[in-house]
C-alpha cells in the first residue's frame, strides 16, 4: 500500500491562483486610479480656491489673510495674521489632512485620488 503525499490538491491550486490573480488585478487598477493630481481646497468664508499640488510655489489670494506654500505635493500655511500661529506650526499636510485657522476662519483640505492612504492622524 502506497501513501501518496501531496502538498496541495489541484482544486486548492486553482483557488489559490484565482485569489492571487484577483489581488494583482486590484493592485493594478488601484495604481491606474492614482494618476490624477491632488488638490488643496482653501476656504475662507464665502471664498473658495483650489490649488493643484503638482506645481511648487508660494500663493496668496485676495480676501484670505494667509500665504500658502506648495512643495513636493504637500501644502502648508507660511504666514497668517492670527495671534497663535497654530496653523503655521501644523506644517506641510498631504492627502486626507486638514489645516484649520480658527481666528481667520481658513480651512485647507487636501483632496484627490490617493487611495493608498486610508486615514491620516496627527
Amino acid at each position: 500500500m502506497k501513501d501518496k503525499f501531496h502538498l496541495i490538491k489541484p482544486v486548492e491550486a486553482v483557488i489559490i491562483g484565482i485569489v492571487l490573480l484577483t489581488a494583482f488585478a486590484a493592485i493594478f487598477i488601484t495604481n491606474l486610479q492614482n494618476d490624477s493630481p491632488q488638490t488643496a481646497v482653501i476656504s475662507c468664508g464665502d471664498i473658495r480656491r483650489e490649488i493643484s499640488l503638482d506645481k511648487d510655489g508660494t500663493f496668496h489670494f485676495d480676501g484670505i489673510d494667509a500665504e500658502f506654500e506648495v512643495k513636493d505635493g504637500k501644502i502648508r500655511i507660511t504666514s497668517a495674521t492670527c495671534p497663535d500661529k497654530i496653523c503655521e506650526k501644523t506644517g506641510f499636510i498631504g492627502s486626507g489632512q486638514t489645516i484649520i485657522c480658527v481666528p481667520n476662519k481658513i480651512t485647507v483640505a487636501v483632496v484627490g485620488s490617493d487611495s493608498s492612504i486610508d486615514a491620516a492622524v496627527g
